[in-house]
């Protein structure tokens, strides 16, 4: 009964020790196999109204619309810029798509296969389609819907019918397809959405007279500023509490929609010291040295440069200033530096001196790709003897490739002519001359068909070594900020420290996460990632191939509003600027002006006149925008002196010189369907922007990229 009376006391201690130990059983099972749930929950790239994207569904997008920029650009590879734009690209389309199929579904929109079918095959083809490269025609850059209907027609063939090559083809197409056929869709639905908002405006009878009275008034006016400039920002206090209400007054206008960070950094470039500069210098000297005593300048321009020597002429008048100075005093064989050339050295060698026709103009009649060598030279000396036969050449070229304008190609140069792999016997033939040559391995028959006049031209052989920054230069810029930051890489020390250093800092920052760079700089996303994934007084050293940046994490919002202490100047000179208005109204009512030139006499300004003034004109020559001018328009009367009163840009006198009104009648049908029509475009164009305003969108893709 003692044991059992024991065991009765500690039941609750026995019970809660069996509790804990069968909770972590529980929860080492859950995790060991429950890892998946957990990790779906932490992969969220954005959401929107608690619908989450992965970051999963998310690369995908971004993958499709990557292959998409790539076929439209015609390129196998997109840089970093271009890829952080096709992120931010697809995140805003994401969104708008979530957006517009969850109020599709509440106000029963849809866009059906026949609409689809019509934007594409209808006589008015969607404005989108016009603008894609693939059914451009490249010599008229206008859209032809023979390409539109020839791709379509490819994507439906039977794969089962095709080679290897032209099934990967075809499925290449069908993917481009599938992601233009969404953008045409979602297209679509936004216009009706946006239409169906815009459609709610109705204009009644007051608007629609209040427009016409304001619009029928003209007036020229004469006036007197005196700007707010001509006082110094220290003549007028503002008040902390000043600052505050203003703050609270306009709060709704700092609304922000996520979270921001501040930072502070600065950007070390990555230039070659004087010591690379050296070393540059001394190998082009020895390069100048065998320049000058050899007889095949293509091998020391191998040797020495990056560029390739080009046995071929070019006319002086096409060579830069320093280049062309040169050669025309210089005697062949001479040498014109090494000199340094911005971040290279460069120079010159004047191998020889001609006096020549700079252009030609080629006829060409290019024969089918990938023949074999036999049957193209067969081919090509069976058309050659066609027009030796006395065929013109145009006729041929026509026949082979309609709608060539007898193969005909525009003026070029020598040197352009070589870089494109045509032999220089091309520019050796005579007027009239027909050959049959190989151009990049491809038999081409072509024909001299002009040439211009004459003119100086050179050879040069051109040796240019651009200067990089070195390792021991690389190693002492780094040495040099990892040791800033040991010394300074707190908040209190890191903006004053990288001023006196000479550093070009940017104090504080702010930024948010959907930024694709820092201040439009290359490379600087990983900045932004960072900043959002650490604490703040956080410093690091970011490298990169030509720069390396330096920041520290100043501070972070989290707030619904931006607050005061990032406002404060912007607020500050506005209630400056009032304080300056009321304290020069004040002077000058003191003053008891009764004209406009005495108001000049007293700001030492003069009198100017503005005309064709109507309470709706928007940039008025001279002042630009100042409404003080568009309301006297409307309100004053003609020859009476007005003022002192504030304006945007400083104080005014205004006197209505001459004020007449337009004689259009009233038309209240047209001018409320004019109305109409701006508040229905405003509208469109903000439809989805407000929409996006009223949900709960979330981005964390800062978390990820």
């Amino acid at each position: 009964m003692a044991a059992l009376q024991v065991i009765r006391g500690r039941a609750g201690l026995l019970i809660g020790v069996l509790g804990v130990a069968l909770l972590a059983f529980i929860l080492s099972d859950f995790f060991t196999s429950g890892n998946a749930f957990f990790n779906k929950f932490k992969d969220n790239a954005f959401a929107v109204n608690g619908d989450v994207v992965s970051t999963g569904k998310y690369t995908d997008r971004v993958e499709e619309r990557e292959f998409f920029e790539k076929v439209m650009s015609n390129k196998s590879n997109l840089d970093e810029a271009t890829m952080s734009q096709i992120r931010e690209v697809v995140y805003q389309q994401m969104v708008k798509e979530m957006m517009l199929d969850e109020q599709s579904e509440a106000l029963g929109l849809a866009v059906t296969p026949e609409e689809l079918s019509d934007m594409v095959y209808g006589e008015n083809v969607s404005p989108m389609l016009a603008r894609l490269p693939i059914f451009v025609d490249p010599q008229t850059g206008r859209f032809e819907k023979a390409y539109l209907v020839e791709f379509l027609t490819d994507i439906n063939k039977d794969p089962s019918a095709l080679s290897p090559q032209q099934q990967q083809d075809l499925l290449t197409r069908k993917k481009l397809w599938a992601t233009i056929e969404g953008m045409l869709k979602y297209q679509r639905l936004e216009e009706k959405y946006a239409s169906l908002v815009a459609g709610t405006v109705l204009v009644n009878d007051a608007e629609a007279k209040a427009a016409y009275t304001d619009s029928k008034n003209v007036a020229s006016i004469a006036y007197v500023v005196e700007k707010y400039t001509s006082l110094s920002d220290s003549s007028v206090t503002v008040s902390d509490a000043e600052l505050k209400a203003l703050y609270d007054l306009r709060k709704n206008s700092f609304k922000i929609d996520s979270e921001l960070r501040k930072i502070s950094y600065f950007i070390k470039d990555m230039i070659p010291s004087e010591d690379d500069y050296a070393a540059v210098k001394a190998e082009m000297d020895e390069g100048a040295e065998k320049l000058a005593t050899t007889d095949n300048p293509a091998l020391v321009v191998a040797g020495f440069s990056g560029n390739q020597y080009i046995d071929t002429y070019i006319a002086v008048s096409a060579l830069p200033a320093e280049a062309k100075a040169f050669v025309e005093s210089a005697s062949i064989g001479q040498i014109y530096g090494p000199v340094r050339d911005n971040q290279s050295f460069i120079m010159y060698k004047l191998v020889d001196k001609t006096i020549a026709p700079d252009s030609i103009k080629l006829q060409i009649i290019p024969l089918p790709q990938g023949l074999e060598f036999n049957a193209a030279n067969a081919i090509a000396d069976s058309l050659l003897n066609v027009i030796k036969g006395g065929k013109e050449f145009a006729v041929v070229a026509n026949e082979i490739m309609p709608g060539s304008n007898g193969g005909e190609l525009p003026m070029i140069d020598e040197m352009s002519l070589a870089r494109a792999g045509v032999p220089k016997e091309c520019f050796e033939a005579a007027k009239g001359e027909v050959l049959k040559i190989a151009i990049n391995g491809e038999t081409q028959l072509v024909r001299v068909a002009g040439k211009s006049n004459p003119v100086p031209k050179v050879k040069l052989a051109v040796v240019q070594l651009p200067v990089v920054v070195s390792d021991k230069t690389q190693s002492a810029i780094d040495n040099e900020l990892n040791q800033f930051i040991s010394e300074n890489g707190n908040l209190e020390n890191f903006n004053k420290a990288a001023q006196a250093k000479g550093y070009s800092i940017v104090p504080d920052a702010l930024i948010s996460p959907s930024e694709i760079a820092l201040n439009q700089t290359a490379g600087t996303r990983q900045v932004i990632h960072w900043a959002f994934n650490e604490k703040v007084g956080t410093v690091k050293k970011f490298d990169m191939s030509d720069k390396r940046i330096i920041a520290i994490i100043a501070g972070e919002i989290n707030d619904d509003y931006l607050p005061l202490s990032e406002l404060r100047k912007g607020l500050e000179a506005e209630l400056i600027r009032d304080k300056k208005a009321e304290k020069i109204i004040a002077d000058l009512k003191a003053k008891n002006l009764t004209s406009l030139d005495a108001y000049a006499d007293a700001v030492a300004g003069k009198v100017d006149t503005v005309k064709f003034v109507t309470f709706q004109t928007g940039d008025i020559a001279g002042p630009g925008y100042e409404p003080v001018l568009n309301i006297y328009s409307k309100i004053g009367q003609t020859g009476k002196l007005e003022g002192p009163v504030k304006g945007r840009a400083g104080v005014y006198a205004i006197n209505v010189v001459e004020k007449t009104e337009s004689p259009t009648e009233y038309n209240s049908t047209q001018i409320k369907q004019f109305l109409r029509q701006n508040s229905y475009y405003q509208l469109m164009s903000g439809a989805l922007q407000a929409l996006q305003g009223k949900m709960d969108v979330k981005d964390n893709r800062v978390k990820f990229w």
